[in-house]
């Protein structure tokens, strides 16, 4: 298997977790899009929440916390029977 572009210790947080604090490098780094698609190919569909003072109006703001969070699989699954 392909070493994820994603660092172990995000994904094993989000395997326990179901979510993680992943930080602005990682963000910044891929973009939110990007880092979303990754995550999801990788198995791990996730929503990002950016968390910061409101007068910091940067897209990546320098003090800001970086949440990922899975997406509740019960939602993924009546999704995909939605599709069908």
């Amino acid at each position: 298997m392909a070493a994820s572009k994603i660092p172990a210790w995000v994904i094993a947080c989000l395997e326990q977790y179901a979510n993680c604090a992943c930080g602005r490098d990682l963000v910044v780094k891929y973009g939110i899009d990007q880092l979303l698609e990754i995550l999801a190919k990788e198995g791990y569909p996730c929503e990002l929440e950016i968390l910061s003072d409101q007068k910091d109006v940067e897209e990546f703001p320098k003090d800001g916390t970086y949440i990922l969070t899975l997406k509740n699989r019960k939602e993924l699954d009546l999704e995909d029977l939605e599709d069908e």
